[in-house]
Order: structure tokens, then sequence, then C-alpha cells
């Protein structure tokens, strides 16, 4: 991979690709992402119920899907999906040593003269909490929720799917 293809929610620096900008609704033309959306059902039935969310009798709908491609160094930088109830991810192809899914503290610019947290502080404590990328593995989160994926340090492309799943259709 060569140059920045697409733009996705955040920008992906060069070398790396996302089809959000070109391609973002994979499921609609694609049998294999349409079959994605089916494979998540039970995780996002989980997922709602854990977090207690009211959906009003309505059914989560997959809205967008899209490819990333990170080879080494490429990074994912911090952003969020504004225009969904639901975000994630499914990773297809993880090099051993790949970055993972890092989520920010939403208070974190609240936190003004607050002290360090020690080295071993439960995670939410920490500003930053950082989800390891595993073959297979679906990482649900709130939309509303600020990520990113820090510099891609393995040899190989770590390949993922991104989602983007609303309540409100």
């Amino acid at each position: 991979m060569t140059g920045l293809v697409g733009s996705g929610p955040a920008p992906v620096t060069p070398g790396g690709y996302t089809s959000y900008g070109s391609q973002c609704q994979l499921q609609r033309i694609s049998p294999t992402f349409a079959a994605l959306e089916y494979y998540l059902a039970p995780h996002l039935k989980r997922f709602t119920a854990d977090l207690a969310l009211d959906l009003k009798d309505r059914t989560l709908t997959m809205t967008d899907c899209w490819v990333n491609i990170m080879p080494k160094g490429v990074v994912h930088s911090l952003h969020l999906h504004p225009v969904s109830t639901l975000g994630g991810t499914y990773y297809f192809q993880v090099p051993a040593g790949s970055s993972g899914l890092k989520f920010e503290d939403p208070r974190l610019d609240r936190f003004m003269a607050a002290p360090a947290r020690k080295s071993g502080a439960p995670a939410a404590l920490r500003p930053w909490h950082t989800v390891p990328a595993k073959v297979g593995q679906v990482v649900l989160f709130e939309s509303w929720l600020r990520h990113e994926v820090p510099p891609n340090p393995a040899s190989g492309e770590r390949t993922s799917v991104s989602f983007n799943f609303n309540n409100w259709f």
C-alpha cells in the first residue's frame, strides 16, 4: 500500500488504507459483509443489555461498514463516530505485536491538576485503556467514546472491518 486512499472517521497516515471515504456501506453491496451484520447481532444484544440501553423497541441497524489496512507505522488518529449509536471493529488479520484499539477516558479534559496514576492502577482509573487486537475479536463501543489506533509496530498488515450501528431508523 502506498499513499493515503480514502478518509475514515479520522485521518489514517500515509501508507494505510480505509475504505470509509469511498466504500463505507460494504454490507449493502457484498454478501460477505452483510453476513457480518448477522454475525454481530448476538454481540450487540449482549452489549446493549450490559449498557442498559433503552432502545424503545428499535432495532440497531448497521449503517456503515468499511475496511482498514494498517501496515507498519500507520496511525489512525483520535476520533469518535458522531452520527451513530454504537461503533465497533472486527479483526481479520493481526500480526504479532500489532497495536490495539486505544480508548480515552471521556473525563480526561477535566483532570486538570490531578496527579498521575500509579502504574498498577485499575483500568477504570487510567486516562487511557487499550484493547489488544486479536484475530476474530469483536470490539464494540458507544460511538461518543474517543479512540485511536497508535502506530502499528508489527511488520505485517493489521486488517480490520469497522462499522457503525444506529437505532434511529
